[in-house]
Parts: C-alpha cells; sequence; structure tokens
C-alpha cells in the first residue's frame, strides 16, 4: 500500500538544487584567492618546520646516532657550544653530529671484545683468528703502539674481564662464588693461570707490523689451554676501553676543527677540546655514609685529559662495572695483570684517585696511573711512576676525607661538609700514610 504525505511523514521537503553558473571573471578571483591561500599555508608550514630545528647558539648535547648500527654515544657525553666560531649554530651542529656519530660507530667496532663486524677488524676479530696477520683501522693500531710502548699487560686478561663482566650480573652474594676468586680457590687458580699466561710475552702478544697490520701472536701451550677451557676471549683493554675510545673521539673532533667542548664518559674519562679563555669544572667524588657524594670541585682551563678512578659505584652505567656486596666490599674492573688477575680494589681501597694533563691523552694517564693505584701506591710514587711534571694527582681519601694534591696550582672548591661534622680538607704533599 503506498502511503501519501500525511503527519505521519517525517522525511524533510528538500527543495530542488538549483544550477548556479559562475562567471568567468568570478572563477579567476576565486582560483587566485585559492593560490594565494596555499601559498600563506605553505609558507606557515615551512615556518612552522624551520622553527622547529632551529638551533640557537649556545651549549648543547651532541649526540651519536643509530642509524648505520650501534655506536658508544650511550656511554659518552658531548657538549659544545654551537654558534661561536662563525658557522650557523644549525650548520655546526649537523656537521658535529654526523662526524661525532660516525667516530662513535668506528669506536665501538674496533674496540669490541666480543663481537665481529663486516666493515671492521674488532677486538673479538682479533682473539678468534690467532697467529694471522689482519689490518687494522689505524686508531687501533696506535692504541697497540701505546700499550706496548707502557709495558702494560692488561688488555691480555680478556677472559677473566669476561668473567668479571658476569659477575657484575650477579643478583645476591651467592651468586659471586662462581665468579670471585675471593670467595672460590677453584677461580682463584683459573683467573692465576690465565694471569700466568697473560703476563709472559712469549705466550701471548700483539706483534706490529707496517701499514696497520697485526698479529696477535699466542703459543701453542696457551692455545690448548684455551680451547680446553672454552676461551675464546684473549683480548680485552677492559676498565681502560673508553680511555682509548675518548681520546680517538677527541682527536677526530679536533682535527675536523670542533673544539668549543667537552667529551666525558660516564666510567671517568675526559678530553676537554677547548683552548678558550674560561674554565671547566669536574666533581670530585667519594664514598661517605653508605652512599657516593659530592666532596668537592676541581676547576681547570682546557685542553686537558682527565682520568678519575674510584672504587665504588656512582655514575650511570656502573652496575656493569662494579658489585657492592653486602659486607661493603666493592668488586670493580680494575684488575691487576701481575698478581693473579685479582681485583685489588676491597673495602680497604683508597676512596678515588683523579689524573689529569694538558699534554697527555686519557689511554697515556689510565696506563700510567692504573697500576699505582691498583697497587695501592700513594704520595711521590704516583708522579714518580708517571715521569711528568705536567701530570697533576688529587687523590681523595675517605677515611681522613682529605685531598691530597701533588701540584699547588691545583684548584678544588666546594669543598664537602656537613653537620655531623664531616668536613673534606685540601692539602699539597704525600698521602698520608
Amino acid at each position: 500500500m503506498t502511503l501519501g504525505r500525511s503527519a505521519r511523514d517525517k522525511r524533510p521537503q528538500v527543495k530542488p538544487v538549483q544550477k548556479i553558473e559562475l562567471s568567468g571573471e568570478k572563477t579567476g578571483l576565486r582560483a587566485i584567492a585559492a593560490v594565494v591561500f596555499l601559498l600563506i599555508g605553505v609558507g606557515a608550514l615551512v615556518y612552522a618546520v624551520d622553527q622547529m630545528f632551529t638551533i640557537e647558539p649556545g651549549w648543547q648535547t651532541i649526540q651519536a646516532g643509530a642509524a648505520d648500527g650501534p655506536t658508544c654515544g650511550d656511554e659518552f657525553v658531548f657538549l659544545y657550544e654551537v654558534g661561536v666560531s662563525g658557522r650557523s649554530a644549525r650548520e655546526e651542529s649537523r656537521e658535529a653530529t654526523r662526524l661525532y656519530t660516525e667516530a662513535c660507530r668506528k669506536a665501538y667496532q674496533m674496540f669490541h671484545a666480543s663481537e665481529r663486524f663486516e666493515d671492521m677488524v674488532s677486538l673479538k676479530e682479533l682473539s678468534g683468528r690467532p697467529n694471522e696477520v689482519l689490518a687494522v683501522d689505524r686508531a687501533l693500531y696506535q692504541a697497540f703502539e701505546a700499550v706496548q710502548e707502557a709495558g702494560d699487560r692488561t688488555v691480555y686478561l680478556g677472559p677473566v674481564y669476561a668473567r668479571y663482566n658476569d659477575l657484575f650480573l650477579c643478583q645476591d652474594d651467592v651468586q659471586l662464588v662462581d665468579f670471585d676468586p675471593r670467595l672460590s680457590e677453584e677461580v682463584a687458580e683459573e683467573y692465576a693461570a690465565i694471569a700466568a699466561y697473560a703476563e709472559d710475552p712469549y705466550s701471548i702478544d700483539v706483534e706490529l707490523l707496517e701499514d696497520s697490520r697485526v698479529c696477535l701472536r699466542v703459543s701453542e701451550d696457551y692455545l690448548a689451554y684455551a680451547q680446553r677451557e672454552g676461551i675464546d676471549r684473549f683480548l680485552d683493554f677492559g676498565w681502560m676501553r673508553n680511555a682509548f675510545v675518548a681520546d680517538y673521539l677527541a682527536e677526530t673532533m679536533m682535527e675536523a676543527g670542533f673544539t668549543c667542548g667537552t667529551i666525558s664518559s660516564h666510567d671517568g674519562f675526559a678530553r676537554c677540546l677547548d683552548n678558550r679563555e674560561g674554565s671547566y669544572a669536574l666533581p670530585l667524588l667519594d664514598w661517605l655514609e653508605d652512599r657516593p657524594i659530592e666532596a668537592g670541585t676541581l676547576e681547570y682551563q682546557g685542553p686537558m685529559s682527565l682520568v678519575s678512578l674510584r672504587g665504588f659505584p656512582a655514575a650511570e652505567g656502573d652496575e656493569y662495572r662494579y658489585y657492592r656486596l653486602k659486607n661493603g666490599e666493592v668488586r670493580t674492573l680494575y684488575l691487576d695483570p701481575y698478581d693473579s688477575g685479582l681485583c685489588k680494589l676491597g673495602s680497604d681501597s683508597v676512596g678515588s684517585v683523579v689524573c689529569y694533563s694538558p699534554a697527555h691523552g686519557c689511554a697515556e694517564l689510565a696506563m700510567g696511573v692504573g697500576q699505582a693505584y691498583i697497587s695501592r701506591f700513594s704520595g711521590d710514587d704516583w708522579s714518580k711512576g708517571l715521569g711528568s711534571g705536567e701530570i697533576r694527582i688529587i687523590d681523595c681519601w675517605s677515611d681522613s676525607h682529605e685531598f691530597v694534591c701533588t701540584s699547588r696550582e691545583t684548584v678544588v672548591t666546594n669543598l664537602y661538609e656537613n653537620e655531623d661534622g664531616v668536613r673534606y680538607t685540601l692539602k699539597v704533599g704525600p698521602a698520608p700514610d
């Protein structure tokens, strides 16, 4: 049944559509208006995007990108003042980021002790191909040159460093027995055997050849031992790794003209690239009342290399470099290649040591001061071991709350004190007995 329109029919009455003819003149005006509005919109969008990426002159953190693979950028902080060299801040930041990213990627690869890469010979590659001649990056070759010149055998403790890396992953003290030579005679014997090989250049050594070629020489006896024990990591720069990396990053940036900043690692290695007037500051850390504190501030002018060694966790990533037992003892990566590969820094260690110099790189400082620190030398022995008046040392002694400096030119400010009567002091001279 067809229903006619009635009160129950709620459909709206729609008027017929009218066709309206526009004159050509009005159409042209509307087209012009549309183009004008489009240009305004595009211009506004371009301006907004430009403003979004505009970089003002001043200090900023240069971050390494990860588009081309992993880098060591997350272990370092690169602070740089852009826009003061005559270039635009945006251009300078972009170029610094590109160069720094590439340097961080190369450093990550060449100094990696447990991973191989297609376009770079790493420490892992060398460990996996003993008694073969391989061409390495010039920076890695120079690192081995520095090690040989210093007579440092730390790099050959690779198998022990691998075990300590597992130790730092432990969640409870009872798990340490499989990794800590202080808690297990069996582990102590294992580390002592590896350290004996590491100390002997006839058992293991890196031979330096022409054209950045090297050969990891490993004796038949050590190879047989490694096969029995499942060892596949002969080389590892251990706690000194980022000292070499910091030098490489700093030299790369300075050679390209980027000198208005500082590069520092979370584990205590820093290079100030700046030769302008003006001062920089480095926190001096100590362990007090079961926590790390900033016990003072070192003020200095660049360029400068700085190395901070401490027997306690205090910075980002330290959970992978330190393990603190319930009894207060601390295990670290500061291993002694001349004493069974033992970690010497327990509860009886000095609090911290800072070594700095305008004439030497971080790696040279680390190799010079490191063995002295690990062996618990102090006072005048520090500077005698380093053999240079251009190297200055600040030794922080936790028990006496005292900073001992080897130079009267050292400037330490903001000395810590609290309401309980703890007050840090500063003196020049030999460390306390």
